[in-house]
């Protein structure tokens, strides 16, 4: 090796840190020992040589002494060794610094939680006075070797970064002092901010580290300074060092700062002057510390302290507003850097709602309307629209913490949005203003007719029209029964806008309206769903009416966007205390609007850009008119299975999913009706799952094993004792080794769902009961049947799945499957689990392996600790894929 180039010796490093990290264990102690004297002489030779191998041998060594049980002198051993020379002490540092890196972030090792405690205790928390003495030796006696400095440095922010290192240990240690003057040098400055940051982060216990802080805190002074000179010399990259240890400061001290305000002036001047740096991207740090700032103020402990610290929030304030600011050139700027600002203006407006919590909304609101008055009156020069909208933006900004009872302010600012300049961008956030105040308003009916024309104006204007759309729901919304007046006027802008907007806000001005006619009297409810809604069927039907063979896309994507439209009216409309029998005017519209959905299903039922909103109308139809609907199940149903049966669209099965969700009582008239669809919808999917893949239509397994879970949950015996069950359980273990999420989940659900019927008997819970006759009910007994047939391939597949090829975030949802197996059939449970478990591959899981996960299994198993089956299989898959993931 010593005669190969770099890149090859570097490759043959990385490659056999890889072998120790996953194949350790099959090497016995004696050959470990030997693996270990020749690495450690390994690294010995190539502690002065390239750094990149050097590091990579150190992590070689870490993870052995990791999972090298019998080596306990890991720390001793390697100083003794590499402790004696000068020109060894920077492969020691390396390797004291990546052994705490990887204990603490290296998942891969394949150890038990257990085992990783002891090892880190023994390795890393035992050693923590001698690696303590060790850097302060190396640092004391540097003299100026900024290299050895800078390792020291970085070798203490592993170790602190352990939580092992008792931080007051620093308290008198040279290291301290050291961490602080390194940030004087060019060359340790981004160490010294790493080694103090985590410092200040370990003394977050003000009480119990109360004296370090003392020592700490002064040194503020200093840095202030500092971070003025680096401001001056507009250096951001210093600048944004110096912010992460003031914001560090202020989040760990959070509370002496609450307690004492006046005795930390310099650390909030600090971060105020961090906030206010024109650097965006340096900003942002500090909002969390004003955030858990105003959390503490907010408290009845820490109010008193608030007079002391408002006038750090009302620089906030101005400090906000300014970096709102669209820059001179936003029309040059990126798509991506316009959306990146709009994103971080949103959290500036956080921020500024925790202003107000501190000074109050009023003082709050009057800042932005006291400099659009200034720009307005008395500026020299005419200001821009950059200038006038960011104080606007602020007021929407802080809507969230304005009562709506707000009477010393909010009237002002309404008036004085008809004085702003008729510029696109300036009219665009004041009609958001309307927006976002819309809960106000509702208290204050005196500005509905001058905001509704203001938003309807807006319409007018292209660059306008989103923000007037929106505005339109929010004042529709919040003050539909003011509005109901207005219902004369609506109307005729309605069917004259839409045709002009984008979909988007056709849709937001479609809830608009529906907002208003829903409380308009019920008697009243059929003539504006007429008028405003017949004008929209109208089209649809002219479009669907056409031959297939010559109406065009665009045609067929104007029919989706109008039966979206349909469908917003029968979900918001929901008129209240009409009784069940009585004629519903809803309902009524919709028998008028039924042959034109059939029109849609018959001629273009298998077109997704139609079916779809037409299920969402049908949808909306059910949760919204509930037993009113009732008369029209058999109607929908026969429409529901036909159209999947010409269609195999997935959407179909969301709609019956939905039916059987609200009309599938057990013991009423209503669940045999359900059933029927079912199993008729259920036929159709078997076919389809004879002919195409499962992964060919993941949708529709998705949405059919959701309608047999709901059916399972609304009326479990009707479903679990009829033939259908065991063809759809079959189904489901075809569907197992799918790999799409959303439709393997639904269909693990629906194994969750039929495990859960009866397993919450007392029985069940106690151990050493077994289950009888007695204590089974006739579900249990069919289920049971069931998974005794075909139990053994339901556990090879699921574990298979667990160990290749489910996502992670479904390993627990599966670990809870089988263990409600377990508790439901423990003996054949544990059965299947052997059998699958001695099947699996010599190579890929050890005999002693093997058997300890056989053992905890089973053990659990035998006491019914149910939550620990659970654990043992999710602990078992998660270190094999952790060890195994880089071998595929």
């Amino acid at each position: 090796m010593e005669n190969s180039n770099t890149e090859t010796r570097l490759f043959a490093a990385q490659t056999l840190r890889q072998k120790i990290t996953y194949d350790l264990r099959e090497l016995n102690p004696e050959a470990r020992r030997s693996l270990r004297d020749s690495l450690v002489q390994l690294l010995w030779v190539s502690a002065t040589g390239s750094k990149a191998i050097m590091v990579q041998l150190c992590l070689a060594v870490a993870d052995l002494a990791i999972q090298f049980m019998e080596w306990n002198t890991v720390v001793q051993d390697l100083i003794a060794k590499f402790g004696k020379t000068p020109e060894s002490a920077t492969c020691l540092l390396e390797f004291l610094k990546v052994l705490a890196e990887e204990m603490t972030s290296n998942k891969r090792i394949p150890l038990s939680d257990k085992d990783a405690q002891a090892r880190s205790a023994l390795l890393i928390e035992g050693n923590v006075p001698t690696v303590m003495r060790l850097l302060e030796m190396y640092i004391q006696s540097s003299a100026g070797n900024l290299k050895i400095q800078e390792e020291v440095f970085q070798c203490l922010s592993s170790w602190l970064r352990t939580g092992d290192v008792d931080i007051r240990l620093l308290e008198t240690s040279p290291l301290l002092a050291a961490a602080f003057e390194g940030l004087s040098n060019e060359e340790l400055f981004d160490v010294s901010v790493d080694v103090v940051c985590e410092i200040i982060y370990e003394t977050k216990d003000v009480t119990e580290y109360r004296s370090l802080i003392e020592r700490i805190y002064p040194l503020f002074g200093t840095l202030i300074q500092q971070l003025r000179e680096a401001k001056a010399d507009e250096d951001s990259d210093k600048v944004r060092g110096y912010c992460r240890m003031f914001v560090e400061a202020g989040e760990a001290y959070v509370l002496l700062i609450a307690q004492h305000p006046e005795s930390f002036g310099v650390l909030l001047q600090g971060i105020s002057e961090c906030t206010a740096y024109e650097d965006l991207d340096i900003v942002p740090m500090t909002f969390k510390f004003w955030y858990e700032l105003t959390n503490t103020l907010s408290t009845e402990s820490y109010k008193p302290a608030i007079p002391a610290l408002v006038g750090y929030y009302d620089s906030l304030v101005d400090s906000i507003i300014r970096h709102l600011h669209y820059s001179d050139d936003v029309e040059e700027m990126s798509a991506k850097d316009r959306d990146d600002f709009r994103d971080f203006r949103h959290q500036m407006g956080d921020t500024l709602k925790d202003c107000c919590r501190i000074m109050t909304p009023q003082k709050c609101l009057l800042k932005p309307l006291t400099l659009l008055t200034r720009l307005l009156t008395q500026a020299e020069t005419p200001p821009t629209w950059q200038q006038i909208e960011a104080p606007i933006f602020s007021l929407r900004s802080m809507g969230s913490e304005v009562p709506s009872d707000e009477n010393e302010v909010m009237p002002q600012i309404m008036e004085f949005l008809s004085k702003l300049p008729d510029h696109p961008k300036i009219r665009y956030a004041a009609t958001l203003v309307i927006s976002r105040y819309s809960f106000w308003t509702r208290l204050h009916p005196e500005y509905v007719t001058y905001q509704l024309n203001y938003i309807s104006a807006g319409f007018e204007n292209q660059e306008v029209a989103a923000a007037s759309a929106l505005a339109l729901k929010h004042l529709c919304k919040d003050c539909s029964e003011l509005l109901i007046d207005f219902v004369g006027q609506l109307h005729p802008f309605y069917i004259n806008i839409v045709r002009t907007l984008p979909f988007n806000d056709i849709i937001e001005v479609t809830e608009a309206v529906s907002h208003v006619i829903s409380v308009i009297p019920a008697s009243e409810i059929l003539n504006a769903l007429k008028s405003f809604c017949l004008p929209i069927a109208q089209d649809l039907h002219s479009i669907v009416a056409k031959n297939k063979n010559t109406i065009t896309q665009n045609e067929i994507a104007k029919a989706g966007d109008l039966l979206e439209q349909i469908a917003i009216f029968f979900e918001i409309i929901r008129p209240e205390d009409i009784p069940v029998g009585a004629p519903h005017p809803c309902v009524a519209f919709l028998n008028e609007l039924w042959p034109v959905f059939d029109m849609c299903l018959s001629n273009f039922g298998s077109e997704p850009i139609i079916a779809e909103p037409l299920c969402r109308c049908f949808r909306n139809c059910i949760q919204s008119y509930k037993l009113h609907f009732a008369p029209l199940l058999p109607l929908l149903m026969e429409r529901l299975v036909g159209g999947f049966d010409s269609s195999r669209l997935g959407v179909y099965l969301w709609v019956a999913h939905k039916l059987v969700r609200e009309y599938a009582i057990e013991g009423t008239e209503s669940v045999t009706v359900c059933f029927q669809l079912l199993e008729s919808l259920s036929a159709t999917v078997f076919t389809t799952l004879n002919e195409k893949k499962f992964e060919e239509i993941p949708d529709v397994v998705e949405e059919y094993f959701r309608l047999t879970s709901a059916f399972l949950d609304c009326a479990p015996t009707l479903f679990v004792q009829s033939q259908l069950i065991s063809p759809v359980f079959q189904a489901g273990l075809a569907g197992l080794s799918l790999e799409e999420v959303r439709a393997l989940t639904a269909i693990i659900s629906f194994y969750r769902h039929l495990l859960s019927i009866d397993l919450t008997t007392s029985e069940l819970e106690k151990p050493d009961t077994p289950l009888t006759a007695s204590t089974l009910t006739l579900n249990t007994e069919r289920i049971i049947s069931l998974f005794r047939e075909f139990g053994g391939d339901f556990v090879r597949l699921l574990f298979d799945g667990m160990i290749h090829h489910y996502s992670w975030e479904m390993i627990p949802d599966v670990a809870a499957t089988m263990k409600s197996l377990a508790q439901l059939m423990p003996v054949e449970s544990a059965q299947w689990m052997v059998a699958v478990v001695n099947g699996f591959p010599e190579q890929h899981m050890s005999a002693s392996e093997r058997t300890e996960f056989l053992q905890d299994w089973t053990r659990a198993i035998q006491e019914k600790q149910w939550v620990k089956v659970r654990r043992v299989l999710s602990d078992f898959v998660s270190q094999y894929r952790r060890r195994n993931t880089n071998r595929k």
